[in-house]
């Protein structure tokens, strides 16, 4: 086992070609620079679990490409490529501009699978002839040290002016509360925004808000009480719930979209689709759908909409908000998939209607009566396995599998490697009946269990390990109460 203390030695070792992976996929050098601290930074965090997964470079590699996919979602790049390392050298420069143009010509999958293999040696691609020539434009990037540790952020966060900032965790609790404290900025104190595109915010009443922290290591919902991280508010019926960087955002049974801050203030940011559900990218960006078919895409930080879109080709009865990821929103429907991007005035819509989920480009589609299929296009991995529903882990990473039986609609729970479709273990017993779940990172699931089912009058909220299937009950709640709503991470 990788000791958490090795984490400066393969920062040491792996800084430059990942770095270099990035540029060859067209960023300048400063802001792959950038994205590979992010991403790292992040891998820091969850660094003893990761190591446990026997794959490193992998876990690394998908965070990797989930946070290039955020910092291209913020519309800042890519903007490179770089220039040749010596722009006197004739031969050098013409190299460098036919090989950009060869990489410039490839799918982005098939880019990025083509730069990891001549970088990295790992996996495999269709452009073998292109390998030299790409690992000799890589070799002339010449990478800065590696930033300390500590000093690494742990996500890319958008400012106002739609650049991008690293913050670290800590930096950005500060400022959240600096803000608060200050009055400083908050934007749903006026109802009459500055752009009068921009819908108006109707503030609610504030919660009750108590300083406790959250037995479980994910943000959920039960029985009138919101579990933050560090605080519980009271919060009245939920229907769906999302984890975001300063608190919540939750659907309720009046059919409004709310967001609920840590300190108890309460925004209405819209109306929805009942039971169409809530998309969250990586706690920056709330997507849903409104009664009237709008699709509405929200920037958490700006508190405005980033776009939002009237679509006649979904069927308000049957419609589901399935992800914000990519870049784009994907919905399913009776009528089709849809995938629409903001800022285009054109969408793709794809029938008949097969999306489960999708997560950092990985995707879980029905492909026939109790068949479903998972997509890792990062590592060219495709497999069809029981199911007639799941969802995909937010890296991408682990696809969960579900059939329905006679005892819950989720059934029969299955977990596989979506880079590889090895099963793993799901950490449940024969006797544990599976009410909702979600997945996390790294190879982390909450399930909400009944646990002998036929007796029990008790709700567990549980985590489980998928590569070992070490499992810990956090707490239990009355059945009496209802299903507790897990937040989508």
């Amino acid at each position: 086992m990788r000791a958490a203390d090795d984490f400066p030695d393969y920062l040491a070792a792996r800084w430059a070609p990942l770095v270099r992976v990035v540029v060859l996929l067209g960023w300048s050098l400063p802001l792959a620079e950038r994205i590979v601290a992010a991403a790292l930074g992040s891998c820091r965090r969850d660094w003893r679990e990761l190591s446990d997964t026997g794959d490193l470079d992998g876990e690394v590699l998908a965070t990797l490409t989930a946070t290039t996919a955020q910092a291209r979602r913020h519309r800042f790049g890519p903007d490179g490529p770089e220039g040749p390392a010596d722009p006197t050298d004739a031969d050098a420069v013409d190299h460098h501009v036919a090989t950009y143009a060869a990489l410039d010509a490839l799918l982005d999958r098939e880019r990025t699978r083509l730069a990891v293999a001549a970088v990295l040696g790992r996996g495999r691609t269709d452009h073998a002839a292109l390998v030299d020539d790409v690992r000799r434009l890589a070799t002339a990037v010449r990478v800065g040290p590696a930033p300390a540790p500590a000093d690494l952020p742990t996500r890319l966060v958008p400012r106002r002016t739609g650049r991008l900032v690293l913050v670290g965790a800590a930096v950005v609790a500060l400022l959240v509360a600096a803000t608060y404290a200050l009055g400083v900025v908050r934007p749903d104190e006026t109802d009459s925004p500055d752009d009068p595109d921009q819908p108006r915010l109707q503030r609610l009443a504030p919660v009750e808000v108590e300083e406790a922290p959250n037995p479980a290591p994910v943000s959920w919902w039960a029985d009138g009480v919101l579990h933050l991280a560090a605080v519980s508010l009271r919060v009245p019926e939920v229907v769906d719930l999302a984890a975001v960087h300063d608190g919540a955002v939750v659907t309720d049974d009046d059919g409004r979209v709310v967001r609920v801050r840590l300190d108890g203030a309460r925004t209405v940011l819209g109306r929805y689709v009942r039971e169409s559900g809530l998309a969250v990218d990586d706690g920056t960006l709330i997507a849903w759908i409104e009664p009237d078919g709008t699709v509405v895409v929200h920037d958490l930080f700006t508190d405005r909409d980033v776009d939002r879109r009237r679509l006649d080709i979904v069927d308000l009865a049957t419609v589901r908000v399935v992800s914000l990821d990519g870049g784009a929103v994907h919905l399913t429907s009776s009528y089709g998939d849809v995938r629409w991007a903001p800022g285009d005035s054109s969408t793709t819509v794809t029938q008949p209607p097969v999306l489960v989920d999708r997560a950092s480009g990985a995707t879980l589609s029905r492909v026939g009566p109790g068949t479903v299929r998972v997509e890792q296009p990062f590592f060219s991995v495709g497999f069809t396995r029981p199911g007639d529903g799941g969802s995909v882990s937010p890296d991408g990473a682990v696809a969960i599998t579900t059939a329905a039986d006679d005892r819950s609609t989720l059934g029969v729970v299955r977990a596989y490697d979506a880079r590889s479709g090895e099963r793993l273990p799901t950490g449940l017993g024969p006797d544990d009946a599976v009410l909702a779940l979600e997945p996390g990172r790294p190879d982390l699931v909450t399930y909400v269990v009944v646990a002998r089912a036929a007796t029990s009058d008790r709700l567990e909220l549980r985590t489980c390990r998928l590569r070992t299937g070490r499992c810990r009950t956090h707490v239990t709640v009355p059945a009496s109460d209802g299903v507790p709503v897990l937040a989508a991470p």
